[in-house]
């Protein structure tokens, strides 16, 4: 069950991955620090050591974290993603942790949907302002523009 489990969690998560990261290593670096701060959040694991590395990974930044598995002790020292900007980590972890939990009817955060969507489809769309706050709440539910129609 527990791969099953993993399995649904990484589908969910996927189309974010994808937006932050074109290249597969990119990808999993991304996945496997935002699991490791969710699971930092949800306490089973705790951030024992920030630090910086000789060089930079591929796919990373010099910056290592060591998480502490809260149960058994084990330490896992994990390499700060290249792909996430430091300004919207706040922002794409509580979208990771969103998509992970799989809450029923939870939206994107707004300032993250426009991050990802507002040049190339909320600028342009005939239904901005505040009197089409629904269709901008089922695109935000969705994770993606599903309303857009542009301004003609």
């Amino acid at each position: 069950m527990t791969h099953k489990a993993t399995r649904d969690v990484v589908l969910r998560v996927m189309p974010l991955l994808e937006r932050l990261a074109v290249r597969s290593i990119d990808r999993a670096r991304l996945l496997q620090y935002l699991s490791a701060r969710a699971g930092a959040d949800w306490g089973a694991l705790e951030v024992v050591a920030d630090e910086e590395a000789a060089e930079p990974a591929l796919g990373a930044t010099a910056r290592v974290l060591t998480f502490r598995d809260r149960e058994s002790g084990v330490e896992h020292p994990i390499r700060y993603p290249a792909s996430l900007d430091d300004a919207l980590e706040p922002l794409v972890l509580e979208e990771y942790k969103r998509l992970a939990t799989d809450r029923p009817l939870s939206l994107m955060a707004e300032p993250l949907f426009r991050h990802f969507f507002a040049a190339g489809f909320c600028d342009r769309c005939r239904w901005r302002g505040a009197e089409h706050d629904q269709v901008h709440r089922e695109c935000r539910f969705a994770g993606r523009p599903v309303n857009f129609e542009p301004e003609e």
